[in-house]
């Protein structure tokens, strides 16, 4: 059976990513399907505090965020590749564009449907973004971001490839596609917002078609059992002695611009993007919760 868990629920943009990469490799793996809101009970166990999905597991390391996750799934199945036209640097970087093509959707999302949510849900999700006045969304000003990222996709296919590297799909594909996937479907007037975009129409329904791998079902309590029969895998630590950052300190790692939950633990893995710390609980035991170093804020607790 396959040792890839994925911890999520479908209709996050997130895991939108997720699926698509591992359509694109054609993997099989196992599916958690975890709440939308808190109580997470099951995913705080195994990541220790941090709420956000998809997660993907494999044995006891867990990996968090997409772009940690297409790094992990880059490493141990390398072809097809995620980066087709060899430019894995600047797909990286790329991925804070693709977040920024996410805000203006959000914003528009908030500004033209939030007072429709269910009471508990926007609390939530209030919480969530507290840097977003719910109540104060510039719809224009949204709108308008989302005409120049669309801008940018229409741009980069009007020399007839089928994907925005090249003639096979990647990275930047997955993590830009989920913006026009979340709000066609939830905001009104989109799909009169982005007429003008057919290029970009057509490559939608082409990263669509990539599927999302072998779904087989997983039940929480069975990820977590396999964790705890489980050991992490060995980590590689460099000391970054700027940020007062060495093997086994004490460190606390939390995302730096939503409120997804801080994780705490002993640093055992460290490089110019990557974060490992161990920690351990009674349901899973011990295990290393890897994150982003781009994106994610690292504070010493020693």
């Amino acid at each position: 059976m396959t040792d890839l868990i994925l911890h999520h629920y479908d209709a996050s943009p997130f895991t939108q990513r997720v699926l698509r990469m591992l359509g694109i490799k054609g993997l099989e793996w196992r599916s958690v399907t975890t709440p939308m809101m808190p109580p997470k009970d099951d995913l705080l166990a195994l990541t220790g505090g941090y709420r956000g999905t998809p997660v993907l597991q494999v044995g006891a390391d867990v990996y968090i965020d997409s772009q940690r996750i297409a790094r992990e799934l880059e490493t141990r199945y390398p072809q097809p590749s995620l980066f087709p036209d060899g430019n894995a640097g600047i797909t990286y970087a790329a991925v804070k564009w693709a977040d920024a093509f996410f805000r203006a959707g959000l914003h528009l999302a908030i500004g033209a449907t939030s007072t429709m949510w269910p009471a508990e849900f926007r609390r939530d999700r209030q919480g969530l973004f507290p840097d977003i006045d719910f109540d104060g969304v510039d719809l224009a000003h949204a709108r308008s971001q989302m005409l120049a990222h669309a801008g940018f996709i229409e741009q980069q296919l009007a020399d007839g490839r089928a994907f925005l590297s090249g003639a096979a799909p990647g990275l930047i594909d997955v993590h830009a596609w989920t913006v026009p996937w979340f709000t066609r479907a939830s905001v009104p007037g989109v799909n009169e917002l982005f007429a003008p975009f057919t290029r970009m129409r057509a490559w939608e329904e082409r990263v669509a078609t990539l599927g999302e791998g072998t779904r087989l079902e997983c039940t929480a309590a069975e990820a977590l059992a396999v964790a705890r029969s489980s050991r992490p895998a060995p980590c590689a630590c460099v000391d970054d002695d700027a940020n007062d950052l060495s093997f086994g300190k004490r460190v606390e790692v939390a995302p730096d611009d939503t409120r997804r939950g801080a994780v705490s633990g002993r640093l055992v893995a460290l490089d110019w993007n990557e974060i490992g710390v161990a920690r351990e609980h009674a349901r899973c035991g011990e295990v290393v919760v890897h994150f982003p170093r781009l994106g994610y804020r690292v504070t010493p607790l020693d």
